[in-house]
């Protein structure tokens, strides 16, 4: 396998993408490079000299690097390099656009910390800066499609009006046929490309700005973790259209007003025109264990969205449950205390 490690132009460290300026820095010389001064030393490279490089080692060290078949840039454990494997952004793997980093770890750290707070029956081991300093930025495979899409729904509403007459009171019930039907166009509706991440927190972290987008570089991997897709685009559009459902039906539904009820009983979304571009997406990451179990973090590595879950330990509820009692016990004591004291005039408070 190719791989790759971006070098500084002045010392041949190895290079990381730096969100906070956009540009590529050299933690050895301090060195800044943008991202055309790059393009002109790489892109002289040619697919001859990429496929000389059959053996997957660090281009820094010559240490041989491990990673399971989706992992695309990684770290040597040695020199802690940063590499990426060129043959595995090739083809059919090689994204359209990518939407660089723009929080850095500390803040995504930071963003963790403040999280973990309001999760007070936690376990401890959570909230271990050892843990949390384990956190990483990894571009995330996604598909953008844009596609069309006609949506129908038919359903039942009420009009309901009641009124006191005497000593009754009545109630008049319309029943009526509701149809909505519409046409919505959408753009860059995301779908992880990637089984290592579990949808529902990633689309918690949604959405991301699009107008930030760039044209895909290798340039912008280094420095941090990436994947490549294990779920085709095919499959992908399937999840696209159950949101594409979703989307259009809830705006159809929006759209009926003046009732007093509504229930819709037939929804169809017909979805065409349906496009996809393969792109990579900035997340933070990090997976605590408890019990056997793993629990993930994410973070949107863009706009800094929080999303994740912990499990609850048993004794951190006990524990908090009997400081809680035996505070409230100590409270009601002082409190007889003082009216005893009170009502035999045996002291005086001030």
């Amino acid at each position: 396998m190719a791989v790759s490690s971006y070098k500084c132009l002045n010392c041949q460290a190895p290079l990381a993408f730096d969100p906070e300026s956009g540009q590529w820095k050299c933690d050895y010389c301090f060195g800044r490079f943008t991202k055309d001064e790059l393009d002109k030393i790489y892109q002289e490279e040619t697919r001859e000299e990429m496929k000389e490089l059959t053996n997957y080692h660090c281009n820094n060290c010559g240490a041989e690097i491990v990673a399971d078949e989706t992992t695309a840039a990684t770290f040597c454990i040695y020199c802690k390099s940063p590499s990426l494997i060129q043959e595995r952004f090739h083809g059919a793997f090689h994204p359209r656009y990518i939407i660089p980093f723009k929080i850095k770890k500390d803040q995504a750290e930071v963003l963790y910390k403040n999280w973990m707070k309001k999760k007070i029956f936690a376990p401890k081991v959570f909230r271990q800066d050892e843990e949390i300093e384990k956190i990483k930025g990894v571009y995330v495979p996604f598909w953008l499609f844009d596609c069309e899409a006609y949506g129908n729904i038919q359903g039942q509403a009420t009009q309901v009006k009641t009124w006191t007459s005497g000593d009754y009171r009545y109630t008049n019930t319309k029943y009526y046929h509701v149809e909505r039907k519409g046409v919505g166009c959408y753009e860059n509706i995301p779908v992880d490309g990637s089984t290592k991440f579990d949808d529902r927190y990633v689309q918690l972290i949604e959405p991301y700005n699009y107008q930030e987008m760039e044209a895909f570089s290798m340039h912008y991997i280094t420095g941090f973790f990436a994947e490549k897709y294990d779920v085709d685009a095919i499959q992908s559009q399937k999840m696209m259209e159950a949101r594409v459902h979703e989307y259009i039906t809830h705006r159809l539904e929006g759209t009926v007003s003046g009732y007093t009820t509504f229930s819709a009983g037939n929804k169809n979304t017909n979805v065409q025109n349906a496009t996809e571009s393969y792109s990579m997406l900035p997340i933070y990451l990090l997976v605590n264990e408890f019990n056997d179990e793993k629990y993930m973090f994410l973070v949107n590595g863009q706009t800094g969205a929080i999303a994740g879950e912990t499990p609850i330990s048993h004794l951190r509820q006990i524990v908090f449950w009997l400081l809680t009692f035996s505070g409230l016990s100590a409270i009601y004591i002082v409190f007889i205390l003082i009216r005893y004291m009170i009502s035999s005039g045996g002291g005086a408070i001030g």
